[in-house]
């Protein structure tokens, strides 16, 4: 087996579903032989949000690289900035918002891999 490795510049960007002012590239899937999970690099302009939503079949894992955020997830209402991380299990309603006037760069890991279509939005506001 050899290393697999990725270049940010190839990265294909794209807007997750229920998300606002959102940039994703994904870095590692099962495809790439990354086992069942899926590694991604999120990107929030200022104003940015994901909107309340959940995944049905998988937990998701936040590290902060730069900016800060407000992260509710159930009852749990923390800020977050740069080399924090946040834990998002499954099924479990989840917003994130970006403070100030920074960007915010996140790593976002999905286990299992997140899958097409297992993004819900929920109605309520959080």
């Amino acid at each position: 087996m050899t290393a697999v490795v990725r270049r940010f510049a190839s990265m294909e960007p794209y807007s997750p579903p229920h998300h606002s002012r959102t940039t994703n590239r994904r870095i590692f899937g099962p495809d790439d032989g990354a086992g069942d999970l899926v590694l991604v690099r999120g990107t929030l302009e200022p104003g940015g949000r994901a909107d309340p939503h959940y995944h049905k079949h998988c937990d998701q894992l936040l590290f902060v690289i730069a900016g800060s955020c407000r992260v509710r997830v159930g009852e749990t209402d923390e800020v977050l900035g740069a080399n924090d991380t946040a834990f998002l299990p499954r099924e479990v309603p989840h917003v994130v918002d970006v403070l100030g006037e920074a960007t915010l760069e996140l790593l976002i890991t999905y286990l299992p891999a997140l899958r097409p279509g297992d993004t819900h939005p929920v109605d309520q506001p959080m």
